[in-house]
């Protein structure tokens, strides 16, 4: 009985690594692989081959493992970053696949036979000669990997992890690298799995390609469900139901033919339940109550009357936000965003044909046109979102033409969307945290160093980004997940996390739009204060003249992909065939 205690104890923080590093996958960064058997497979077979045939130690082999899972799962995580989840899906089925068939039919994995007689393994020359020993080991590495992903979750790139789980091209139109930040959380993840499976491998003294297979991608699937996805704890309880699961039905009177098919059965209704009953799993957290019980707790502290007094009313925009915001950046180099005959055409249809045009500093610029003119595609152009068939976009003297959307976000030009497009799923502060945060300070190696375990650089982010939210008058509302905003807030969310970028071109895709008047002037307000420095420019697409008559400065006019004039508002807006062309009527 003690063996067989000890055997479970020691199987267990496999389990939860395992968990872990899924977590860190699906639950924080959104992506879900079923390659992930796989690379725990790659790193039970190196830890394996190296400790038996090259008398390695445990850690150097262990290691040796982890890194090769990681390496591997790279191209995975570059197909992640290009590719919609529904073709990384099968892109991950073919990688678990092939793992499987590698381990199958390689002389140096045994083939399908596996690799039996694995030698206990050895830590700084201790020959680790009983279960209990080995299960030790596991225990230590389970915490080593607990405390080091906790720290990834709660740094910035954990909350950059997240922002891409919201809203990639949201990300990315911020200046964030979501390709590299997608392709290291595999390798990463990959790692920690390879990591669990050297450890398995200690354990079990045998392993072959079984172990591996599809099934045991659906059993870590499980354990992150189960637990509930983006809970940190979660694993711990996932692994411990999956765990003892199988356990329990040994000692049912079940023949050993119908124990698999009952097992997977008994697995597929505990998740199904879970799914339709406790979505956010057992120790997950629903986002929405988490916020109304912050609210709840902030109105219980501030009174009834405060808490009463923002809800649903429109944010009061400091006078100085702009000036806040920039206070302590370094001052821009004054720069015009223009374009030469820049075009593109989707099949047949030619989109933008030839567009000449610049946005230049200290300029509230309007382009404006009838329904289908093309605006938003010229938009698309300006900010990388798309490439141009013909033409070339400058930044200043600079050439962008060829930069995607975050390069030239990291140069000081972003936009928003017609949508507002927040990260809907974090909360209001971290929508403005996640803009702050230098991106030099989101890399994954970046959390290590020691200024980062400090903290300092991190906590003068989270002080700033709380600034701008005062300034915005949403303070209040911090811990308000941002889809639970009012209209109003969301679009003043969404200029506030523009602004925090420390942009200098600001390229806005119907701001106005949806806003009751007293919201449109507060926005109003606050274009003619980020332009007034003299130093930064904004371009907007619009369709409510009032709007352009108060805030632009000069008008671009667009139809079926040309510009046809530009000018002052009065000008554009007083020529008779401009006019009947915006509303339709025949020229």
């Amino acid at each position: 009985m003690n063996y067989y205690i000890t055997s479970l104890l020691g199987l267990l923080p496999i389990f939860i690594i395992l968990g872990i590093s899924f977590n860190l996958l699906l639950g924080y960064g959104g992506l879900l692989s079923v390659s992930h058997g796989g690379f725990f497979g790659v790193g039970a077979y190196v830890t394996a081959i190296l400790i038996k045939d090259h008398q390695l130690e445990f850690i150097p082999a262990v290691l040796a493992g982890a890194l090769l899972a990681g390496v591997l799962s790279m191209s995975v995580g570059y197909a992640a970053g290009r590719l919609s989840d529904e073709f990384l899906f099968i892109v991950t089925i073919a990688v678990q696949v092939a793992l499987v068939e590698l381990f199958n039919n390689l002389e140096v994995t045994g083939r399908s036979a596996g690799i039996a007689g694995i030698p206990r393994p050895t830590v700084f020359g201790q020959l680790l000669d009983t279960n209990t020993k080995v299960m030790i080991l596991a225990w230590v590495v389970c915490a080593l990997v607990t405390v080091l992903c906790w720290r990834v979750v709660k740094s910035p790139y954990g909350r950059l992890l997240k922002s891409l789980r919201e809203d990639v091209p949201a990300a990315r139109s911020l200046g964030k690298r979501a390709l590299w930040t997608k392709v290291t959380v595999f390798a990463f993840s990959s790692a920690i799995a390879g990591m669990a499976g050297g450890l398995y491998a200690m354990h079990t003294l045998y392993i072959s390609p079984a172990e591996f297979t599809l099934d045991r991608t659906v059993e870590i699937l499980s354990i992150t469900i189960i637990g509930g996805m983006a809970a940190y704890w979660g694993p711990f309880v996932g692994a411990l139901v999956v765990l003892a699961l199988p356990e329990a039905l040994s000692f049912a009177d079940i023949p050993d033919s119908v124990a698999g098919p009952i097992n997977g059965i008994i697995y597929t209704l505990a998740v199904l339940l879970l799914l339709i009953y406790r979505p956010q799993g057992l120790l997950g957290r629903d986002p929405v109550k988490v916020a109304e019980r912050n609210a709840a707790r902030r109105a219980a502290k501030a009174g009834p009357d405060t808490a009463a007094s923002t809800d649903g009313a429109v944010p009061e925009v400091s006078i100085d936000l702009f000036a806040r915001v920039v206070e302590g950046q370094e001052t821009a180099e004054v720069k015009t965003l223009r374009s030469e005959g820049i075009g593109i055409a989707f099949g047949g249809l030619k989109a933008v044909d030839d567009v000449t045009m610049s946005v230049r500093p200290g300029q509230i610029t309007a382009l404006v046109g009838p329904n289908g003119a093309g605006k938003t595609t010229v938009f698309n152009l300006l900010s990388g979102a798309l490439k141009a068939d013909q033409g070339k976009t400058y930044y200043g003297d600079r050439d962008i033409s060829s930069l995607s959307i975050e390069r030239r976000a990291q140069l000081g030009v972003v936009r928003s969307f017609q949508e507002v497009r927040l990260f809907e799923g974090m909360t209001v502060q971290e929508n403005i945290h996640v803009a702050v945060t230098d991106i030099r300070h989101e890399s994954l190696l970046s959390q290590f160093t020691v200024a980062a375990w400090r903290g300092r650089r991190d906590d003068a982010d989270g002080e700033r980004a709380e600034q701008i939210l005062r300034s915005l008058g949403l303070h209040e509302k911090r811990h308000t997940l941002a889809k639970d905003l009012s209209y109003a807030e969301q679009k003043m969310l969404m200029m506030g996390r523009l602004l925090a970028t420390g942009a200098s071109c600001y390229l806005l895709d119907e701001p106005m739009s949806g806003l009751d008047q007293a919201a449109r002037a507060q926005l109003s307000e606050l274009l003619r204060q980020i332009v007034a420095d003299g130093s930064t420019s904004i371009c907007i697409v619009e369709h409510s003249m009032q709007v352009v008559r108060e805030v632009a400065s000069w008008v671009m006019f667009l139809d079926r992909g040309r510009l046809l004039t530009e000018g002052t508002p009065e000008d554009v807006m007083n020529d008779p065939e401009l006019t009947a062309i915006y509303f339709g009527h025949p020229v």
